[in-house]
């Protein structure tokens, strides 16, 4: 009878499904001795039927084998993966299991998060990036990658999904690879980069996250004469250096493709400033190649001051420089941070161009909010300004009620926080010509809600001041007034 019980248990354990799992409280205490014991008689009595091995109590169950786990960002000392040995790197063929004879496949190390970004505006008349009509966009949803490769070697990339990307007929969405690079480490003051680089061009260019920033909209001068997101193909050097024990200098220094101004690109009639004249991360233009730089410096914790500069041929006859100049700044004290940044553009060869018939050129409205391609049906021309300039100053406030933590602390966490914003602006991308629909001042006030630091809920108002112009006929118009509110929601993840 005891032997049909034992026999009956086991199937019964066999046939349950695999997803269910007795655990101890379960069972009362008598019933969990009652099943050791019959567990122990039934293994003993197996035991004496195998080879008539003498009964024995069940061996003590060896513990389990140590996890393989990926090595710590920046630690690859405790990896074993060997070329050749443990995976072909292509240099044989395993039939069907080929496709998966990659080195990431036994060693995997790659970290996949990103971002998504999501917003609704509206701007009487349209103004840059708050479009004239009540529209929902999903803006970015950005993929980031990070491999460490080995102790000194990572790889790091993003691909931005614009409104939802490319859409058939609609032609308002984009995929494009946002930054990729390769760093070999020599040590902290030494770091070897290649491929496609993050513009060390100004503070916001760098962080330029969505979850990171206040406001759901960016900065103008961070939209149009320090293009971000702006990127380009190149090879340099960044590193950091600590002059005392609470400050240091951090630098970035790069050889990159350059502008390409040709075709006016950032005339004044295209009205996106440097945006439209961004290189290509496959070839250059011309032969020369510019150059991109920025130092900052940390006296203490919370204060930093920095300079950038981008220097470089924007025509592909070699013959005009275009040169970039920025200084940024940020201070933090207690609830209170302060941060601004300004930038100047200055483009030799500047004046009035002819396009040729059949060439292709594209044009932006006055509110930046629609580009479009055109084919030159005739000979027109175009006029490449000579100066360019912008800047923002910030003020953030940071506060969470008491009062809300404790009636709703299931909303209001201790990592919650909320921040009131102000911040003024402005931008001219032709600053000799005082008839310019591009001059734009913009000053905005915002509050948001933070449930934890890498998620943010935006709610801003926008008051834009646009300069006068003249439009096809000859006709002067006036400055006008193109305000407008901004909701926005993005998260890490």
């Amino acid at each position: 009878m005891r032997r049909l019980l034992i026999a009956g248990a086991l199937m019964v354990l066999m046939i349950v499904p695999q997803p269910t799992v007795w655990a101890e409280g379960d069972f009362t205490p008598a019933q969990m001795e009652q099943i050791r014991k019959m567990f122990e008689e039934w293994y003993s009595q197996r035991q004496k039927m195998e080879k008539g091995a003498p009964a024995t109590t069940p061996p003590v169950a060896a513990p389990p084998p140590k996890e393989i786990t990926s090595p710590a960002m920046g630690d690859t000392t405790k990896q074993s993966i060997r070329y050749g040995t443990d995976f072909s790197g292509g240099s044989g063929l395993q039939g069907g299991r080929t496709i998966y004879a990659k080195p990431f496949v036994k060693a995997p190390k790659t970290i996949i998060g990103g971002y998504i970004d999501f917003s609704l505006t509206r701007c009487s008349g349209g103004s840059r990036d708050c479009r004239s009509r009540l529209e929902f966009d999903q803006e970015r949803f950005v993929p980031f990658f990070y491999s460490q490769v080995t102790d000194r070697l990572s790889v790091a990339a993003e691909l931005e999904v614009e409104h939802g990307g490319p859409q058939g007929n609609k032609s308002d969405g984009d995929i494009k690879m946002e930054f990729a690079t390769m760093d070999y480490r020599f040590n902290d003051a030494l770091n070897l980069r290649g491929g496609i680089i993050l513009m060390p061009m100004g503070r916001f260019n760098l962080i330029h996250d969505s979850p990171l920033n206040d406001l759901p909209l960016r900065p103008m001068v961070s939209r149009l004469i320090l293009p971000s997101t702006f990127a380009e193909s190149g090879l340099g050097f960044y590193g950091t250096f600590y002059p005392t024990q609470l400050s240091k200098i951090d630098y970035e220094l790069y050889v990159v493709n350059g502008f390409q101004g040709d075709n006016g690109d950032f005339s004044v009639e295209e009205g996106s400033g440097l945006r439209s004249a961004r290189g290509s991360f496959q070839k250059d233009n011309n032969e020369n190649k510019a150059i991109a730089s920025r130092v900052s410096f940390s006296p203490v914790l919370g204060v930093e001051v920095a300079g950038s500069v981008h220097h470089g041929k924007w025509d592909k006859n070699d013959q005009h420089d275009l040169t970039l100049w920025a200084i940024d700044g940020n201070l933090q004290r207690g609830a209170f941070d302060v941060q601004g940044e300004a930038a100047w553009a200055s483009a030799e060869g500047s004046g009035t161009y002819t396009r040729d018939a059949g060439t292709t050129f594209f044009t932006q409205d006055t509110t930046g909010a629609t580009r479009r391609q055109h084919v030159a049906q005739y000979d027109s021309s175009y006029v490449v300004p000579e100066n360019m300039f912008g800047y923002y100053v910030q003020l953030n406030y940071h506060f969470m009620p008491e009062a809300l933590t404790r009636a709703l602390p299931g909303y209001f966490g201790r990592d919650s926080t909320f921040t009131g914003i102000v911040r003024w602006g402005q931008v001219d991308i032709n600053t000799d010509d005082d008839s310019n629909p591009n001059r734009i001042d913009r000053l905005t006030v915002g509050i948001n809600f933070r449930p934890l630091e890498d998620s943010v809920i935006k709610l801003a108002y926008t008051f834009n001041r646009h300069g006068k112009f003249t439009d096809n006929d000859g006709v002067l118009h006036g400055a006008s007034d193109r305000n407008g509110f901004q909701f926005n929601m993005s998260t890490y993840f």
